[in-house]
């Protein structure tokens, strides 16, 4: 539940003009540096990625923090930087060979792999006798075949037709296979329906047949009716990239370590997450998360020449957040402190455009320890007002560390226009409301340096759940890393429905209700099937096991 906590004015964490002066100018500094266009968006696995990490090292060095990484400062990780079509990809009809690209390119589904037989048209390829409609009823003899499906649906495409829940690619692909279908070609004929882009960036599992998308001359012909025979080889190429976080730390020689963190990657040229919809542009993410950055180094050089040495103190900028907490996520699996001698954990993301006329820092996971309200009432807020809700999940790199049982909280200023665009720049930052939100930080960071370790309390997700567009909620958080067959669960919220079924942190979901799950858009499209009180059964792998349970929503 969200509320208002205005706080208590005790006593605030006392530092001179001329320290305030010199902290607005690194603070400068660093979202400057980091927002620079030089550095192109930061995106993870990129030259700016790297320039950045290289900047954050220098400033790391600076501190004399100790290095924690897995190479000095460093701690690589591996990720899935871009799926293309290979140069193995071929279409032959009737002895016709034809251009990729220019005549047809695989879709995301295609396996790697050659096959070829006769043509079958099979029309929409939609099969669903429960809506009075299949495609495969009056045909015979299709196993072996190269089918080919229309895209649209019998009464117009669009979320309106009735036909959409049994109308998308994957369940026509995986119609046909059980058709007995050894490629899939699609073609367009329908003017109103746009033809899909050769694109590749969703993890999307394959199928285990090639499957293409036809365009030119290849539609031309097969559009002329007659009997063909088509050879297919389809190859998609995923590149393996690169991300690294940085981690530095205090070594107090104490029982418990504090986790300081925030994210430096950002968006790139905006190819996938801008909300921007002009013309290829760097995203400097100058609030998205330059000044978390800034705020990070700061308070690193603060502890450090500070007196709190009650905790050990580890202060790491993660890269991968924009792709789905990629490097928070493999930094809890493959920690270079242990997870248990770990405090808690605060996370610094987009502090920069606090709101002069009204300025609410947001505090998320304020529940996730009782020590934080009782701390927090001690702090004197300089004019900030919080605004805190008890969730320890949410859409930014704490959720890594609560799915560990690790207490938690996380700063924010606030949303603005500028979000995800090329427009979060520099000259936008809140300089002055930033220094507060740093000082706030440094005193309750002060103020728990002496409490010991924290109790860990499991909240209450009620606005964080897995899918809320949908009508239902497992109550699961999925593991975005995670690449292999189905829906990997690295977190269950108590008192949801996963929860009450007995399913597991690392179940593996590989079905809902009569859909096979093989990926994070199975699994939403599975989850959109039901509403509230439905039952249904759901299959998960645990370890090389296969478990069943009912599940009520």
């Amino acid at each position: 539940m969200k509320k208002i906590v205005w706080l208590i004015p005790v006593l605030f964490f006392s530092t001179t003009r001329a320290q305030d002066e010199q902290l607005l100018k690194n603070v400068k500094h660093h979202i400057s540096a980091l927002a620079n266009d030089s550095m192109e968006g930061r995106e993870t696995g990129t030259k700016g990625e790297k320039m950045a990490y290289s900047y954050i090292v220098s400033q790391f060095e600076s501190i004399s923090l100790k290095k924690m990484g897995t190479n000095g400062y460093l701690q690589e990780f591996p990720f899935t930087k871009s799926v293309k079509a290979g140069n193995g990809n071929a279409l032959r009809i009737n002895g016709t060979d034809f251009k990729l690209g220019d005549d047809f390119f695989p879709l995301a589904y295609a396996s790697k792999g050659t096959a070829g037989g006769e043509l079958a048209r099979v029309g929409y390829g939609i099969c669903a006798p429960s809506l009075g409609y299949n495609d495969y009823a009056s045909l015979n003899n299709l196993e072996g075949k190269v089918f080919l499906i229309q895209l649209g649906a019998p009464d117009g495409a669009g979320p309106h037709s009735k036909y959409a829940d049994v109308g998308d690619m994957r369940t026509r692909i995986d119609s046909a296979i059980a058709k007995g279908a050894v490629a899939v070609i699609f073609i367009n004929d329908d003017k109103d329906i746009d033809d899909p882009k050769q694109e590749y960036k969703n993890r999307i599992t394959p199928s285990a047949i090639p499957v293409v998308f036809v365009k030119g001359a290849a539609k031309s012909m097969l559009s002329e009716g007659g009997r063909w025979r088509v050879d297919v080889t389809t190859e998609l190429v995923h590149e393996e990239g690169t991300g690294h976080n940085v981690i530095g730390y205090i070594d107090n020689n104490a029982d418990y370590t504090v986790v300081i963190g925030a994210h430096y990657d950002h968006l790139g040229y905006g190819d996938d997450g801008s909300l921007y919809r002009g013309e290829k542009a760097i995203h400097n993410g100058a609030d998205d998360n330059a000044s978390g950055m800034a705020a990070l180094i700061e308070i690193a050089r603060t502890v450090s020449a500070g007196k709190d040495k009650l905790n050990n103190y580890l202060f790491i900028a993660f890269s991968g957040e924009e792709k789905g907490l990629l490097g928070s996520n493999y930094f809890v699996k493959n920690p270079t402190v242990p997870l248990e001698r770990m405090n808690y954990m605060i996370n610094m993301d987009m502090l920069g455009r606090l709101k002069p006329e009204d300025p609410v820092l947001i505090i998320t996971g304020a529940g996730t320890s009782a020590a934080w309200k009782i701390t927090f009432g001690y702090i004197k807020t300089d004019s900030l007002k919080t605004k805190t809700t008890d969730s320890g999940i949410g859409p930014s790199d704490h959720t890594s560390f609560y799915l560990k049982d690790i207490p938690v909280l996380h700063f924010f200023s606030g949303t603005h226009s500028d979000y995800h665009k090329p427009s979060d720049d520099e000259a936008l930052i809140n300089y002055p409301g930033e220094i507060k939100i740093i000082h706030f930080i440094e005193e309750l960071i002060h103020r728990m340096d002496d409490k010991g370790k924290l109790d860990f309390i499991k909240t209450k997700d009620e606005s964080n759940d897995d899918a809320p567009r949908f009508k239902v909620t497992l109550g699961v958080v999925p593991d975005y890393a995670f690449e292999g067959k189905g829906m990997r669960i690295d977190g269950i919220t108590e008192g949801k429905p996963a929860s009450a079924a007995g399913l597991k942190q690392g179940d593996i979901v590989v079905q809902l209700g009569d859909i096979n799950v093989v990926d994070m858009m199975s699994y939403m499209k599975a989850l959109g099937q039901f509403k509230k009180g439905d039952t249904t059964k759901v299959k998960v792998m645990r370890g090389k096991d296969e478990v069943i349970k009912d599940i009520t929503f």
